[in-house]
């Protein structure tokens, strides 16, 4: 019993563990803290609830395994239960002389799968820092977003970014139980976690509730993280048996009764190459609100909600990998005429039919600009991989930087990296996407320099490349998350700067082995995207 401890909360006692980091760090682990109502039966689909309190000791030294869904890149990979809305907490000290900042980190995963867990994101490297890590999990797929029209159905949508709300307000008046400070709480997240983080800057039902923002290769303004609606609802509905009678309400009552091993399965083969081709990456995922829903997240466009929004007078950290477009590095290696002729890939928010003479223009323009009139795949990918990464991830966090400089205060820094480190064995994300002996910095790399995985085998050794970039990615993040400013003494003598309010162009910090403030290498590559839209459609 000497390995376990006990800490109170607003709800009831948790009990956690002692444990130890790979770097020989003691902290305490508290696993499947609930921050909201199982949300089973009636609930499924439904905002989050508040949960009950509870009088016995949680026993909280389990994580959970995550929320139904289909693994990606693990072919019929299936993990999770309905009954996953919980919180990690830990933390070196329970008593700290002087309440520690509080980091929460949001997964990514495409607003279709991945978790809040260890197996992904262990707390060891952030353990070495004097702050407070939280982890949580969020239903993703249809389990989280889900929106249907009938205001009978009372099923407006987002319910995975309410539930993101529900941890944070968990935070608030729990984590002093912990020895977090609940008045310096950072957000952070990569990929779909980064655009969360966006989504909760721009929503008025998260104001307040943190006081810093890290937006890691994701926005609000990239093409999978709100796209367009492809009603998946319906097409999920027929795969578990619907007969397409009775509207909206018989497509929910058919949802209703399937199990979800079969929801989960069965909405993992939705997504097909010629979706993918269409520059469709994933199915269901956050949405404009029907006007009757009584809480929402988003009640309009994105970009119009950033013109005002709350989050524009707090700090944050935004920035990118260098070969984004690595995540598609399978669709370009096993078929040559992938992108076809880039009709299918003009912005949708420019609201253009592929067939019209507008929507060749602007593919001509981008053929023109990345492959010299040739979009086929032949020997080199690296174009392709350009135009893949810019679209999905890079021109979004060029516009997520625009939009803070012309709609927010002077006085609220963003500061802006590119994350390049390439290393052979250490890129695990690079590996598992694209196998062995491709180079380059993919979608996903810089988070195995922040936290431990199951995908590391073993601990870089002390004084190697890979040893020295954890060390340094974990200075920056936690010297912001406790001041405010990312500069510390493991980028000195460089200094970084935030953005100018007078660009584009944009200075960011280019994160290497050896590290260097400059212009933003892909400065005309942002240009040529923004040429395509109409100011009120960009921010």
């Amino acid at each position: 019993m000497s390995d376990q401890i006990v800490a109170r909360t607003a709800l009831g006692p948790v009990r956690g563990q002692k444990k130890e980091t790979i770097w020989g760090v003691k902290y305490i682990s508290f696993c499947r803290i609930p921050f909201a109502k199982p949300p089973l039966g009636e609930l499924r689909f439904k905002d989050p609830e508040a949960p009950e309190p509870w009088e016995d000791t949680l026993d909280c030294m389990t994580e959970s395994t995550g929320c139904p869904q289909t693994i990606l890149f693990l072919e019929g990979g299936f993990q999770g239960d309905e009954d996953c809305l919980h919180v990690n907490v830990f933390t070196k000290n329970q008593n700290p002389k002087r309440l520690l900042p509080v980091m929460v980190y949001i997964h990514g995963g495409g607003f279709v799968c991945g978790a809040g867990t260890s197996y992904m994101y262990g707390p060891d490297h952030l353990m070495n820092k004097d702050v407070i890590l939280v982890t949580l999990n969020y239903r993703v797929g249809a389990f989280g977003f889900l929106s249907l029209q009938d205001p009978t159905l009372n099923i407006p949508g987002n319910a995975g970014l309410k539930d993101q709300v529900m941890a944070l307000k968990w935070v608030r008046d729990n984590i002093s139980y912990f020895g977090g400070d609940p008045n310096n709480v950072t957000v952070f997240g990569e990929s779909a976690g980064g655009a969360s983080v966006h989504f909760l800057l721009f929503s008025d039902l998260a104001k307040g509730l943190f006081h810093r923002a890290i937006v890691m290769s994701g926005t609000v303004f990239d093409p999978w993280a709100f796209g367009r609606d492809l009603d998946w609802a319906r097409s999920l509905a027929k795969e578990v048996g619907w007969n397409g009678e009775g509207g909206e309400a018989g497509l929910l009552e058919s949802l209703m009764k399937a199990d979800q091993d079969t929801l989960a399965q069965k909405q993992g083969g939705l997504m097909s190459l010629e979706n993918r081709q269409k520059g469709v990456m994933f199915h269901f995922g956050p949405t404009i609100e029907p006007h009757w829903s009584s809480n929402p997240i988003i009640p309009r466009q994105p970009r119009e909600l950033g013109r005002t929004a709350w989050g524009n007078n707090i700090p944050i950290m935004i920035g990118a990998c260098t070969h984004e477009g690595l995540m598609s590095y399978k669709d370009l290696k096993e078929h040559s005429n992938f992108l076809g002729d880039l009709t299918k890939l003009v912005p949708w928010e420019l609201g253009v039919n592929p067939e019209s003479g507008h929507s060749q223009d602007v593919a001509r323009i981008l053929r023109d600009f990345y492959f010299n009139g040739d979009a086929t795949v032949k020997d080199d990918l690296e174009n392709h991989i350009k135009f893949l990464g810019d679209k999905y991830f890079f021109h979004g966090i060029h516009r997520a930087v625009r939009s803070r400089c012309e709609h927010g205060p002077k006085t609220a820094p963003t500061f802006f990296y590119r994350f390049d480190f390439d290393s052979e064995n250490f890129n695990t994300i690079r590996a598992l996407i694209c196998g062995q002996g491709v180079r380059g910095t993919c979608h996903g790399d810089d988070i195995g320099f922040l936290f431990s995985s199951a995908l590391q085998s073993n601990a870089p050794a002390e004084g190697s490349p890979e040893r020295k970039m954890i060390d340094r990615m974990v200075e920056m993040w936690t010297s912001f998350a406790t001041t405010g400013n990312p500069n510390c003494l493991a980028i000195a003598p460089i200094k970084w700067l935030p953005v100018s309010p007078n660009g584009p162009p944009y200075r960011c910090l280019n994160i290497n082995s050896d590290i260097s403030f400059v212009l933003l290498p892909e400065v005309e590559r942002m240009a040529v995207w923004d040429s395509i839209f109409h100011r009120d459609q960009l921010i």
